[in-house]
């Protein structure tokens, strides 16, 4: 079972205002890689992390091509960071998207102003530390 702690969740929700945006790295099903700033991650709930993907870029076409991904949170000067791996779902439509939508940092949702992106909530199957091989929590 995963379980974001209060530190993880802090961090997460201050990300976008502490400037230590978060990076997510995605693959196209052909296993072209790319990864791109998601500002408006957020932690939806003790599994999952939300974001508003206004971008429409590759990583949001390898989204729904292929759900895996994997976030990064790294704040240098605390050492302190984590990879977040899981599966993605994207909502193009719908009160799932809308609620993402609401809950998303507002300041990067305001970037697009008519509301073309996706709501995406990711699965959170492990996450380990922002360096090295260790393990904090797995599904």
């Amino acid at each position: 079972m995963i379980e974001f702690t209060d530190e993880m969740k802090e961090c997460i929700q201050n990300a976008y205002t502490d400037q230590k945006y978060i990076l997510m790295a995605t693959a196209s099903k052909d296993g072209k890689p790319t990864i791109g700033f998601r500002g408006s991650t957020f932690v939806w709930d003790d599994e999952h992390l939300g974001l508003w993907d206004r971008s429409r870029q590759a990583g949001s076409e390898h989204t729904l091509e292929n759900p895996y991904v994997v976030l990064f949170y790294m704040n240098p000067e605390a050492k302190l960071g984590w990879r977040f791996y899981g599966e993605a779902t994207v909502f193009k439509e719908g009160d799932v998207r809308q609620q993402i939508m609401d809950r998303a940092v507002q300041a990067e949702v305001e970037k697009d102003p008519e509301r073309k992106g996706y709501g995406v909530l990711i699965r959170v199957d492990k996450i380990m530390r922002y360096s090295g091989d260790k393990v904090i929590q797995e599904r």
